[in-house]
């Protein structure tokens, strides 16, 4: 199968084992800051630290930009790096509403480029908001999703997450990619683990470099590194 082929199959196995879409049902501001809170830790640290924004609010986001430092520290510690988070969250939200209308109006690559220009936005920021928050078509790809790839061996081992992402978005659409980027994602929390991957209950295992090398090293041949 050519590349296309194996990801599209990646896709439907993947469907099968996860069939229920991930709809975090947030406004896109609420979606915004917690993809920013959630960068180096985990879904549930990012969630509990935007219900404290939310707090210390009153509900209403936009009034972060107006609060002191300290009152923001203190709701995002959970989350940690909480002196840059604070930084990024001021500069995004005290301009939101400008930037929400437009990143509505945008092509997805314009508005990679305009959200990276904001203080702790990376391009894989970018791509979560814009397409959980806007359905726009990207695919953006975290610690856990680049994990499955490169141990799948789909992609060339000098392609970049970058790289790999524009590859996605120009050829598939916004829904395809939403759901298999987060199904990655599930399979890497669950099964395609960093350290002791379950391979053997992994139902990409027949498509998977990283498996094909672990079963020639458990018959004694030399097994090439892998991530």
């Amino acid at each position: 199968m050519d590349r296309v082929e194996v990801v599209k199959e990646v896709y439907r196995r993947l469907k099968e084992v996860f069939p229920t879409p991930y709809r975090p049902g947030r406004t896109p501001i609420e979606q915004a800051v917690f993809t920013v809170l959630s960068q180096n830790t985990t879904d549930r640290n990012a969630e509990r630290c935007l219900d404290n924004l939310k707090k210390v609010t009153g509900g209403n986001l936009l009034k972060l930009a107006e609060l002191p430092e300290s009152t923001l520290i203190s709701a995002i510690r959970p989350c940690g790096m909480f002196r840059q988070k604070v930084k990024g969250l001021k500069a995004l939200v005290s301009k939101w509403p400008e930037i929400e209308e437009r990143l509505r109006e945008l092509p997805p690559e314009k508005g990679i480029e305009l959200l990276t220009s904001l203080p702790f936005v990376g391009s894989k920021t970018a791509r979560v908001i814009l397409t959980f928050a806007f359905n726009k078509n990207t695919f953006p790809i975290d610690t856990h999703c680049y994990r499955v790839l490169k141990r799948l061996g789909i992609f060339p081992e000098n392609w970049d997450k970058d790289r790999i992402s524009e590859f996605m978005e120009s050829h598939f659409d916004g829904e395809f990619n939403r759901e298999l980027h987060y199904n990655l994602i599930r399979l890497g929390r669950t099964i395609c683990k960093a350290r002791n991957p379950n391979c053997d209950k992994c139902p990409l295992r027949e498509l998977c470099l990283y498996y094909r090398n672990r079963k020639r090293g458990e018959e004694g041949a030399p097994t090439p590194s892998q991530p």
